[in-house]
């Protein structure tokens, strides 16, 4: 263990927002302590992907009866024994199931061993008395720092056994990470704590959640839920007795309406089981019987449900499925969006990741596992409460269910790939590529579709800000619909896309690193204004030996979940606000869209080009996450009437998916 390195950790960084926190307010102590705290949900969100792997590798092994073994020391022992000792009462799982082991042994439960962190082989030891069975077993090893001994040395017996290994850690990279002893890596990065290496607070905050969700998560896949409910929980006390009352009356219409002496006298004839008591009233079958179709199902209410009601077994694909459903997809770069509607007009919504096809043709699988997540998350509203359909029963909904599908996804007019992904996904949902009923075209073209043609097709100008900015002009083609006839910008944030929010969040950087080495060379006063202390404060750079701020360094770092440009775009919204009353983030912003004004619109409203309409007869449709802002919005509209661009009509779309499911209805009509 290299102790020299010990301030180079991420969790020993110096929090620039907290330097003087000693000489705060009370008040002003907590407001600081309190924003802090808010960015520890978003350094969580960008692991979900791998906390999903996580949960899908740990369901099958505890369906089973394998343990779940947490380790680790100080606060992170503590938070997994936490999060160990809660689930047997939350879920009825067995109290030998979630095992919460500590360094030091439960002593240091209460009371910190000194020392007791950095013993390798204790790790090994408390493990190897375990008898962990490879084939069940599963360890979740935590350290804010990646580096604890005591954890690495329970991760590398659990690897060597064969285990499933976990590991949450508020760093990267890590110790734990180049240690090949770990097989998902869930890894939040929230930033130096208010009080320097302090990992209780902020790293603390980011664990529990983690381990929340992993074990919530699992709890949730092997069927200790029925929809949102705890059926599986153990009514220990009046509390729970009355949840038990509850969710019986929720969830079953035969015990709606009985009384709470009935409801007690059905859970205790029951075992006190809300999920056995639930089968026994819907069914009117014996408690044996009832208990037969749960362990038949696994446990699984929805199942046992299925087994012993035939009524309310899920509808065949075959059935009053097939080809009821019309699908359209915003893929874009940042989140992917599904919206369905059936043939009564009713909707439904799933979300997935970001579609990234930057990396072209290599990374079609990872995009087409996107697609399907969030068409799948979008259908479960249009299946029976409780329904979970196997892998083939999702291969067979997806190819039967739609009539009519429209991907749009960002990035596809550069990336090449079409003719590739085209097939895959049309045979994916059952259709004909070469029909209208499947397309595939770029997230901008699924804009036209919220624009009403029953009276008077029009032009449409289409201007997207978002991580970037592009603009796009559409036509009226009888028999076709509106067709792309013109493009201007959209090079990509490397080249430009000017009032997009990578070029925003640059400008801002820039003027940062120009502020603050003037101050180093003594060519300006060591004071930072408002929109400075934004940037610092929204990247979370730390203070070097020196007490310098480095921003450059944080910003090229490699050591974050986000990528460079995630990093920088995410700080247009931080400017666009400032705007309000900075003259130098004002100017920032009125620069950046007098550009998007005057030169990418411009050209699609310049009479010499391609496919012109007069402004006056055509509608400007606003997308995009900065268009959804008041202030950008508003000196966007400032800058068109100075240009003199009166617009038919302007709209501002957010729900693309959901205008183009509608439109798919109507031509099917």
């Amino acid at each position: 263990m290299d102790l020299t390195s010990l301030a180079q950790l991420q969790t020993e960084g110096v929090n620039p927002r907290t330097i003087h926190i000693d000489r705060m307010s009370t008040l002003e102590m907590c407001t600081v302590i309190n924003s802090d705290d808010h960015r520890v949900a978003e350094s969580v969100k960008e692991c979900l992907a791998e906390i999903a792997r996580a949960i899908d590798a740990l369901a099958p092994r505890v369906r089973q009866g394998g343990r779940v073994v947490y380790v680790g020391a100080g606060t992170s022992g503590r938070l997994g024994i936490l999060d160990a000792s809660e689930i047997p009462p939350t879920f009825a799982a067995p109290h030998s199931q979630f095992i919460g082991i500590i360094a030091g042994g439960d002593a240091a439960i209460r009371q910190a061993q000194e020392g007791a962190e950095d013993n390798a082989q204790a790790g090994e030891d408390d493990l190897e008395r375990l008898n962990l069975d490879p084939e069940l077993d599963s360890v979740i090893g935590i350290a804010s720092s990646g580096r604890t001994p005591y954890v690495l040395g329970c991760l590398a017996y659990a690897k060597r056994r064969g285990c499933v290994t976990i590991g949450v850690a508020c760093a990267s990279p890590s110790a734990m990470s180049r240690s090949g002893d770990v097989d998902f890596l869930i890894a939040p990065l929230p930033g130096p704590e208010v009080v320097t290496g302090s990992t209780r607070l902020k790293s603390g905050t980011a664990t529990k959640l983690v381990l929340n969700m992993l074990s919530t998560g699992t709890m949730i896949r092997v069927g200790k839920t029925y929809g949102n409910m705890m059926v599986d929980m153990v009514a220990s006390n009046l509390k729970l007795e009355q949840r038990s009352r509850n969710m019986l009356r929720r969830l079953s219409p035969k015990c709606n309406s009985m009384s709470d002496s009935e409801l007690d006298a059905l859970l205790a004839q029951s075992k006190r089981s809300v999920k056995l008591a639930m089968l026994v009233a819907e069914t009117g079958q014996t408690i044996e019987i009832c208990q037969r179709h749960l362990d038949s199902a696994g446990g699984v209410l929805a199942a046992a449900l299925d087994e012993a009601c035939p009524s309310t077994q899920t509808v065949s694909p075959n059935d009053n499925y097939s080809k009821r459903f019309a699908l359209c997809i915003d893929g874009g770069g940042t989140k992917c969006a599904a919206a369905i509607a059936d043939i009564a007009g009713n909707m439904s919504h799933g979300y997935a990741g970001p579609c990234n096809l930057t990396d072209g043709i290599g990374n079609v699988p990872g995009v087409v596992a996107t697609l399907v997540d969030a068409t799948k998350n979008a259908l479960k509203g249009h299946l029976p409460n409780g329904t979970e359909p196997s892998d083939a029963e999702w291969k067979q909904y997806l190819r039967s269910c739609f009539r009519s599908v429209w991907v749009g996804l960002a990035g596809l007019d550069r990336a090449g790939v079409h003719k590739t992904l085209t097939p895959i996904l049309a045979e994916m949902f059952g259709l004909d590529h070469t029909t209208a009923d499947f397309r595939l075209t770029s997230d901008v073209d699924l804009l036209p579709a919220s624009v009403s043609v029953d009276h008077h097709p029009c032009s449409i100008l289409v201007l997207i800000a978002g991580t970037g900015s592009v603009a796009m002009r559409y036509a009226w083609k009888e028999g076709r619909g509106y067709v792309r006839v013109a493009r201007s910008g959209g090079w990509g944030h490397m080249l430009g896309d000017e009032g997009g929010g990578y070029s925003i969040g640059l400008e801002a950087i820039k003027h940062t690193l120009l502020v603050l080495e003037e101050q180093t060379l003594d060519l300006r006063p060591p004071r930072l204004d408002a929109l400075e202390e934004a940037v610092i404060r929204k990247l979370g750079c730390a203070t070097s030996m020196d007490g310098r701020i480095d921003v450059l360094s944080h910003i090229l770092s490699g050591h974050h979940q986000e990528t460079v440009k995630t990093r920088i775009s995410q700080l247009a919204e931080t400017v666009v606000e400032l705007a309000l009353h900075d003259k130098t983030a004002e100017a920032i912003v009125k620069s950046q869209i007098s550009h998007l004004v005057t030169k990418t619109v411009g050209r699609l409203v310049d009479s010499r080009s391609s496919g012109y309409a007069a402004a006056q007869e055509t509608e400007l449709i606003l997308a995009g996450g900065l268009m959804r802002n008041e202030g950008y919005q508003r000196t966007l509209r400032e800058q068109l009437n100075q240009r003199g661009l009166q617009f038919s009509r302007i709209r501002v779309v957010d729900d693309v998916a959901t205008a183009g499911a509608k439109s798919l209805l109507k031509k099917n009509e």
